[in-house]
């Protein structure tokens, strides 16, 4: 009998390979659905129920639109670094008839082209305009550096708690001077117009900081600005100020809400007064107009001091550590963040020769009477 070579395999028939597996169960698959059945080709695992992931791809910096790009002095670290090491982080963008959006990663788009990028890595995201602007929102909650972004809100935030400390300081002094003086005279009086008047911008300054309002009842604009003109009678009795206000029965109807509007124009007043810092008697006038039916304009205007056209703008040529550079900074931010939900805006002009208007406009409103 024919010896078989030792290297050789003893060959199996179809009808013995289910005895000899009989004996053996089949091992349970892991990371796989039970009755889910793979085909041998590698190339159909992509067949498997996972969510399409977004696509990495080089895109040319100039294809990306992006409103407000920080300028080469703000990302100057993070421009050196991408010079060395390239965008080490895709941006997230998004396509909308056939052009490319940025949602997230201004500054690193802003240093990659201030290091001579000519193509980024990106994200490319297939949502809806909704979920950008969240996505953008929360990135811009998110610094690139954040040592240097809790450094620069402490230096802004400072001289303004120290103006709120001043403020609580002289309201204190103001009560014991009510309790020392005799019933009915005038130190009295004088005291409760310094509380008023000091307990009135030291919560201006505290709304403003944290930005949120919990009221949202909607007050016509005559209302609130009759309301933001008492508030200052006490200031007025101090220092003389006049402040003289106008609305157009256009806008007089206008409806907005109470606390937020209330805080953006106090602030506004605020602002404007900080400019007039040592005038005796300053003067202040308030207007509001509705040029037509869905635009609003909200304008605070001195007319006797020059100023920079970068007021209200601390870091450029205003002293973050002065109440002055600073109250007018807090005053632009908040203004902006009550008008943006109706396509709005703030901004602070120069007048020709002397004077400046801070001017609130609410662009595409729609909360009317």
């Amino acid at each position: 009998m024919p010896r078989a070579p030792q290297n050789s395999v003893p060959r199996t028939g179809a009808d013995d390979l289910v005895p000899r597996l009989g004996g053996h169960a089949e091992p349970e698959r892991e990371g796989l659905p039970r009755n889910y059945r793979m085909r041998a080709d590698a190339h159909y695992v992509d067949q498997l129920q996972s969510p399409a992931q977004p696509l990495i791809r080089l895109l040319a910096a100039g294809q990306i639109e992006c409103r407000d790009l920080p300028s080469a002095d703000h990302v100057e670290a993070l421009t050196k670094s991408i010079a060395l090491h390239g965008v080490l982080q895709p941006l997230i963008i998004r396509r909308h008839g056939g052009r490319y959006i940025l949602i997230a990663g201004r500054q690193r788009l802003a240093a990659a082209i201030a290091a001579g990028l000519t193509a980024v890595p990106c994200l490319l995201h297939e949502i809806d305009a909704p979920a950008a602007a969240a996505i953008a929102a929360a990135d811009n909650l998110r610094a690139d550096d954040p040592a240097t972004s809790d450094s620069r809100e402490q230096n802004h935030l400072r001289p303004l708690l120290e103006t709120v400390t001043a403020d609580l300081s002289t309201i204190r002094t103001s009560i014991a001077l009510l309790r020392a003086a005799p019933l009915g005279g005038l130190p009295q009086q004088v005291g409760a117009d310094l509380i008023e008047a000091q307990a009135a911008r030291a919560a201006w300054l505290v709304s403003g900081m944290l930005g949120t309002f919990e009221n949202t009842r909607l007050t016509t604009l005559a209302a609130i600005v009759q309301g933001v003109s008492d508030g200052f009678d006490a200031h007025a009795t101090l220092t003389g100020m006049q402040l003289e206000c106008s609305v157009t029965p256009a806008a007089a109807v206008w409806k907005l809400p109470e606390e937020a509007a209330t805080a953006a124009i106090n602030g506004a007043v605020f602002a404007t007064l900080c400019s007039l810092e040592g005038i005796r008697k300053p003067r202040v006038e308030l207007h509001a107009d509705a040029p037509h039916s869905r635009a609003l304009k909200i304008e605070v205007v001195q007319r006797t001091v020059r100023v920079h056209a970068t007021l209200g703008a601390p870091g450029a040529d205003g002293d973050a550590d002065n109440p002055a550079d600073s109250i007018p900074a807090l005053a632009l931010r908040l203004a902006r963040a009550v008008a943006a939900p109706y396509g709005g805006s703030a901004e602070i002009t120069p007048l020709p020769g002397r004077g400046s208007v801070l001017q609130i406009t609410f662009a595409n409103a729609q909360v009317t009477a």
